[in-house]
């Protein structure tokens, strides 16, 4: 079935189980995670002969993403049903669809990846702080830094004003 659609309408909403997949015969279409949150990022644009919604339709699971009409268009819509027929009439289309499903796969893999090394800096970068923090009070409270810039310059306790909180 083609379906008119028109700009910053929402045709699939992250979250909400879908169960169709569209074509997008004409226009273009924008691809967002957390949309409407303030976590809000955008994904990519779509444009005709792309396909969207295939996840949710094939795994019956909530969408990943929303997609979001960028401008007036037409979409074709594709229900479980008719997906058989769709298929043998069109069966050129799988290999679109089957890339469309990698090409998402690999990016999800991609953005686990990145958040991983992410997660894995901002531990470091913790530890890190809290060894720091622990090494100044330590110097803090032995009273080392004093001592050990009074025999590196060779200067009398009386020569050295001391800030510890600079350490």
């Amino acid at each position: 079935m083609l379906l008119p659609v028109s700009e910053g309408m929402v045709i699939v909403q992250e979250g909400e189980v879908n169960m169709d997949m569209y074509k997008i015969e004409s226009g273009k279409a924008e691809v967002y995670v957390g949309y409407g949150t303030d976590k809000e990022t955008f994904v990519g644009i779509l444009s005709e002969g792309s396909y969207f919604g295939e996840l949710g339709l094939l795994s019956s699971k909530p969408a990943i993403y929303t997609i979001v009409m960028y401008s007036d268009g037409s979409l074709l819509r594709i229900t479980a049903r008719d997906l058989i027929g769709y298929i043998q009439k069109n069966p050129q289309d799988i290999i679109a669809i089957m890339r469309h499903m990698g090409d998402t796969m690999y990016s999800l893999k991609m953005n686990i990846e990145l958040l991983s090394n992410d997660l894995a800096q901002m531990v470091a970068d913790k530890k890190n702080k809290e060894a720091l923090e622990a090494w100044r009070n330590k110097v803090r409270a032995s009273g080392l830094a004093k001592e050990f810039l009074m025999k590196k310059e060779n200067l009398e306790v009386s020569d050295i004003t001391f800030d510890s909180d600079n350490i």
